[in-house]
């Protein structure tokens, strides 16, 4: 062979060789590169985040669901209005109204006179009378061209007691009355204790039917250290019995009437007539 074919076919197998590595090269590259190729080639996705738990960490204190709310298909309803406090009106009771300094309009003037009225009060002085410090006072110093009796009638119950007390400080002329009537007048049946003039502290009560003025019984007199006398009427059952001073009992007597009506007052006399007393401790008890 020839040296220039030696040299020819050298140069080949040189080129050869020099031809796959460069291939080979080349193809390592390829191959390191594909996946970036791929990577920018490729449309890139987002991806989705994953929900995130919200806690509500508000301070605020819930408004309390008031009791009176109307439910989803319930009838609907107004709140009632707060009802307004009543205001004290003044007591009715006779003989309570003496504390107060009133002498209220349960009682009935005799005479009937005009009157007027203040809070359901008597405008006073109802004839000579006046109410104070639980007690009824009337002074009577004056002369009568006639005789002629003064008080005031208040309602009873049915069935009970009505105990009262005088307080005498003089009693020159005229007559102090208790008791209890069918009709607010002293022309209608009922019984009466009558205390007559003389010693304060020196008295008897007499008993009297009504009307007439007829005497049934008196006490024995009474010897006082303070001139204080207590009286007591039982009545109901058309008949009204009496106890004087807690232990002298009078058998009663026919009253007719419902109500019955206690009287308390005094009778004057033609010519001077000089009282000072009071009506105090009134207590009426239903039975």
């Amino acid at each position: 062979m020839s040296r220039d074919n030696e040299v020819s076919r050298s140069k080949k197998s040189v080129d050869s060789a020099i031809l796959a590595a460069i291939i080979t090269v080349v193809g390592g590259i390829c191959i390191a590169l594909l996946p970036t190729a791929l990577n920018i080639l490729t449309p890139k996705l987002t991806p989705i985040p994953s929900p995130t738990e919200v806690v509500s960490t508000s301070t605020t204190v819930p408004t309390p669901v008031p009791t009176d709310t109307v439910l989803p298909g319930a009838a609907t309803s107004t709140p009632a209005p707060e009802t307004p406090t009543p205001l004290p009106t003044p007591t009715q009771i006779p003989g309570a109204d003496w504390a107060s300094g009133c002498i209220s309009t349960q009682w009935k003037p005799y005479p009937a006179i005009q009157t007027t009225e203040i809070n359901g009060c008597l405008s006073e002085p109802v004839h000579l009378f006046f109410a104070n410090d639980n007690r009824l006072t009337f002074l009577v110093n004056d002369r009568y061209q006639d005789t002629q009796v003064y008080g005031m009638f208040a309602p009873l119950p049915a069935n009970g007691t009505a105990s009262i007390d005088v307080f005498l400080r003089s009693l020159q002329d005229g007559e102090v009355w208790m008791g209890v009537f069918a009709q607010p007048d002293i022309t209608s049946q009922g019984v009466i204790m009558v205390i007559p003039p003389g010693d304060v502290n020196k008295r008897l009560l007499v008993q009297k039917t009504m009307p007439g003025q007829l005497e049934i019984q008196h006490t024995a007199t009474f010897n006082q250290s303070s001139p204080s006398y207590n009286v007591v009427f039982q009545f109901g059952n058309g008949a009204v019995g009496t106890t004087i001073m807690r232990d002298t009992v009078f058998d009663p007597v026919p009253v007719n009437g419902t109500p019955q009506w206690l009287f308390v007052g005094y009778q004057v006399k033609k010519g001077n007539n000089r009282m000072d007393a009071e009506f105090l401790n009134l207590l009426i008890q239903a039975q």
